[in-house]
């Protein structure tokens, strides 16, 4: 097949996609939307996903049986007809919005099926995952904004980008939540220990901590990470802190010395020594 043949396949694609969507539409909210103090709205559903960036302030999210917030940066995706309230913060708050059909994230691979039972890019919006809290993913929501922005601007052929922007938003949604997935074992103990790490790198957690919560001993539970993870609790932690720092030195321009504390290291001589140790470089290299 020739370039130009590859061309035109690729642009039918866009076309086809745009022109297919059953309503014409490829969002039905895009917008900033500022809130005041203990502002409510609510309660609601729709068939719409729903994704909320906190760009000012904080904000609590209720469900049917449970109450979750959200402080500045961190984004909150609502899968479809799930019943929701939302609540704004004390010093009111400001949200990027963004709604759409699912049909348009069905689109990128309609019959895709795992016969493993995986999770995939075209299955992680469902009951189970009925809300994705994402916590410190600058491409995540830099992808959401070109979206917004498109939409706003509708530029010649804008529909064309907001379809491979929607595709880009898909895979980092996906790559995200298969990061944050548990690793498959049959401990329920070192689930937890799993889940109370990745919900709280960001404090300064201990072992000890982690071991209360999990509802056992400190020794049994270096025992569970070395058996199943092949590395210790402690390690365990600075690795999903690492993670996250190298994603915020590489797609934002904040310090080394914020992004230290961001991750929950306690100071940033510590968090150089842990990077060097782990990444056999030094933050700063990182940003060169």
């Amino acid at each position: 097949m020739d370039n130009k043949t590859t061309e035109q396949s690729l642009w039918g694609l866009l076309e086809g996609i745009t022109e297919n969507l059953k309503y014409k539409r490829l969002a039905d909210v895009f917008r900033f939307v500022s809130f005041q103090p203990f502002e409510t709205f609510g309660p609601h559903q729709h068939l719409r996903i729903e994704i909320n960036y906190v760009k000012k302030g904080n904000c609590i999210l209720h469900l049917e049986n449970e109450s979750i917030s959200f402080n500045e940066n961190e984004m909150m995706i609502i899968c479809s007809n799930v019943e929701h309230t939302f609540e704004a913060g004390s010093e009111g708050t400001t949200l990027m919005q963004l709604e759409f059909l699912p049909e348009i994230f069905s689109r990128f691979n309609p019959h895709a099926q795992d016969e493993t039972g995986e999770l995939t890019p075209v299955t992680i919006f469902s009951e189970e995952n009925r809300l994705i809290k994402i916590v410190n993913n600058v491409r995540i929501m830099r992808a959401v904004q070109r979206i917004v922005n498109e939409m706003n601007l509708k530029n010649k052929y804008y529909q064309y980008l907001v379809v491979m922007y929607y595709a880009e938003l898909l895979i980092l949604i996906y790559r995200y939540m298969d990061e944050s997935y548990l690793p498959i074992c049959t401990n329920e103990s070192l689930k937890k220990a799993i889940s109370y790490i990745r919900m709280n790198y960001q404090t300064d957690i201990s072992i000890s901590d982690v071991a209360g919560q999990t509802g056992v001993g400190e020794r049994y539970l270096r025992k569970l990470f070395a058996q199943h993870l092949n590395l210790s609790p402690l390690d365990y932690l600075n690795q999903i802190r690492i993670n996250k720092a190298i994603e915020l030195l590489r797609n934002t321009e904040m310090s080394i010395k914020e992004i230290c504390f961001i991750c929950g290291f306690k100071s940033p001589q510590y968090f150089s020594r842990v990077f060097k140790q782990q990444m056999g470089i030094t933050p700063r290299e990182v940003t060169k």
